[in-house]
C-alpha cells in the first residue's frame, strides 16, 4: 500500500500531535517506503512527511528539524571543511533536513555546528538566541522547545538520533562537553572563526543502539509510538525527556557514557563527571 500525505497525516495525529504544537523532527526517509517507491515522489519523499506535520501542526503551531552542518575547523569535535551561512550551507543530517530549511518561510538559527530551522507563526522568535551562546543554549531555541512545551518527533529514528541528549548535557554544564572553533560568514562575507561551547565530544554509549539512556527512555513509559509506512515514528514531550534524562544522570553520572576503559577519555570523562554530578546535584550510586 502506497504511502500518503493522509497516512502520513493519520499516524501524527495518533501519536497526539494537533493544531498549534512544537514539534523537534529528527527523520530518517529511508524508513518510510521501498526506494523504488520514493523516487517516484517529490524530493524522494522528502516534501510527503514535511507536508504531513506543517499540515497537523498548522501555521499556529511550529515545525523544528535540525540541520546541523560540518563547520567545525578540525574534526576532532565533529564534521570539518564548510563556511556556515544560514542561507547557504547543506544540513548534513538527513535529506529531509536539508529539503526543509530551503522551504518559503523558513528561518535557521545562527549556531553554526547545530542550528534548528523552524517554520511557523513563531518561527522568527524562536530562532533568536544570545551572541554568547553556547551549542545548546538554554536562552535559544532548544529552550524555547523546552519552554513552549514541545514534541520530540522520531520518524523512522531513534534515541541515537535524539540531540536533546547533549542539551541535557549542555545545561547540567557536564565536564566532558568541549570548545572549539567553527567557521562562519562573517559580515564582510569573508569566512570568520567563532567559539563554539559545550560541544559535543568523545565515544558516548547513547551513540550504539540498545544504549543505557534509550533503556531508560523507553522504560520511563513517555514515549508513543506508532507505524507509518515503514517506518516507527514515537513522539515524546521535551519536557518529559529532559527530566527523565537528568534524573537518570544524577543516579549514574556516567549513563551517557560507555561502560568500558579501553580509551584514556572515557576513563577521564568517567572519572571528572562522577566527581562533578556527585558535588553540583547530590549523591550517585
Amino acid at each position: 500500500m502506497a504511502v500518503t500525505l493522509d497516512t502520513i497525516k493519520a499516524g501524527l495525529v495518533d501519536l497526539g500531535l494537533t493544531r498549534g504544537d512544537v514539534v523537534l523532527v529528527h527523520s530518517d526517509l529511508r524508513t518510510l517506503d521501498k526506494a523504488r517507491n520514493l523516487v517516484k515522489l517529490s524530493n524522494c519523499g522528502a516534501d510527503l512527511i514535511i507536508d504531513s506535520f506543517l499540515e497537523v501542526i498548522g501555521p499556529e503551531g511550529l515545525v523544528v528539524f535540525p540541520t546541523f552542518t560540518k563547520a567545525f575547523v578540525s574534526d576532532e569535535l565533529g564534521p570539518s571543511g564548510q563556511v556556515y551561512d544560514p542561507a547557504e550551507t547543506p544540513s548534513r543530517v538527513g535529506s529531509v533536513t536539508d529539503v526543509f530549511w530551503r522551504r518559503p518561510g523558513a528561518v535557521r538559527s545562527l549556531q553554526p555546528t547545530h542550528p534548528l530551522a523552524a517554520i511557523g507563526g513563531r518561527a522568527g522568535e524562536f530562532c533568536q538566541a544570545p551572541q554568547d551562546q553556547s551549542t545548546f543554549d538554554r536562552r535559544g531555541p532548544w529552550g524555547k522547545l523546552y519552554d513552549w512545551d514541545g514534541y520530540i518527533c522520531w520518524f523512522g529514528t531513534d534515541n541515537r538520533t535524539n540531540t536533546t541528549v547533549h542539551v541535557v548535557e549542555d545545561w547540567m554544564a557536564l565536564p566532558y562537553m568541549a570548545t572549539g572553533w567553527a567557521m562562519v560568514k562573517g559580515p564582510d562575507g569573508k569566512p570568520a572563526r567563532t567559539k563554539v561551547t559545550m560541544s559535543p565530544a568523545g565515544p558516548r554509549d547513547f551513540y550504539r543502539d540498545n544504549s543505557k539512556s534509550a533503556r531508560l527512555l523507553a522504560e520511563s513509559g513517555i514515549i508513543r509510538s506508532t507505524t507509518v509506512g515503514n517506518a516507527t515514528v514515537s513522539v515524546m514531550k521535551v519536557r518529559d525527556c529532559h527530566r527523565v534524562l537528568r534524573e537518570g544522570i544524577v543516579r549514574d553520572p556516567c549513563l551517557l557514557l560507555r561502560d568500558d576503559t579501553d580509551d584514556e577519555w572515557t576513563r577521564k570523562a568517567r572519572a571528572e563527571t562522577t566527581r562533578y554530578v556527585r558535588e553540583k546535584f547530590g549523591e550517585s550510586k
